[in-house]
C-alpha cells in the first residue's frame, strides 16, 4: 500500500493519518484564538512551576511555541526548565522562577526571526519592552540579556538581569499556583 509505514506494516504513516484526520472534520468558523492560547499558556506555566522541577532551587522556562507543518492548524508548545539562564534564541519566551521566594520574573519575549522587521517597522503598536529585546538581539547585545563574553568569546551569566520584568512576588500572591494569571 502507498501510504503504509515501511518499519510497521500494520499501521499507516503520519502522513497519511494527519490527512485522514483533516477529512473527517467538520469546518469551523474561528475567532480570534489569542485569548484560549494565553489562557492555556498561563496554565501550562503554573504547571511546570508547580511541579518544582529542581527541588526548590531557582530555575527558568522556556517556552517555544511553533506552528506544526503537517497539520497546519496545530501549534507546537514546549516548556522547558533549565537552572542556568537559557542563550536568547529567535521564537522564546523565558522566566524566571523562584518557588520557594515565590518569584516569577519575565526575562524576554523575542518572536520568530520573520517577524521582527515587520514589528520594528510597526513599533508605535508593539509593547516597548519587545521592542527593546528584538534590538538587543538583532544587535547582539548579550549584556542586555545578562551575558558577558569571556576571554575565548564564549557567552556566560553575568548575574546581572536588569531587564527581568516581574510579574509576581510574595506580598502579591499567595501560591506558586497562583504566581501568573
Amino acid at each position: 500500500m502507498m501510504h503504509q509505514s515501511r518499519f510497521d506494516p500494520s499501521r499507516q504513516t503520519v502522513g497519511a493519518i494527519a490527512l485522514e484526520a483533516r477529512k473527517n472534520t467538520t469546518p469551523i468558523e474561528c475567532g480570534d484564538m489569542t485569548n484560549e492560547i494565553m489562557k492555556s499558556l498561563v496554565d501550562d506555566l503554573n504547571e511546570r512551576i508547580i511541579s518544582n522541577p529542581f527541588e526548590g532551587r531557582p530555575f527558568y522556562i522556556t517556552v517555544v511555541e511553533k506552528k506544526d507543518l503537517i497539520q497546519p492548524n496545530m501549534i507546537h508548545r514546549s516548556l522547558n526548565a533549565t537552572l542556568y539562564r537559557p542563550y536568547p534564541e529567535n521564537n522564546t519566551m523565558v522566566f524566571y522562577c523562584d518557588y520557594k521566594a515565590n518569584i516569577i520574573k519575565l526575562c524576554w519575549t523575542l518572536p520568530h526571526w520573520s517577524e521582527m522587521d515587520n514589528m520594528l517597522e510597526n513599533m508605535e503598536r508593539r509593547d516597548p519592552k519587545i521592542i527593546a529585546d528584538i534590538y538587543a538581539w538583532k544587535t547582539e547585545n548579550l549584556v542586555y540579556f545578562g551575558f558577558s563574553k569571556d576571554e575565548k568569546g564564549r557567552p556566560y551569566d553575568n548575574g546581572h538581569h536588569r531587564n527581568d520584568q516581574l510579574l509576581a512576588r510574595p506580598e502579591i500572591r499567595s501560591s506558586p499556583a497562583l504566581a501568573i494569571g
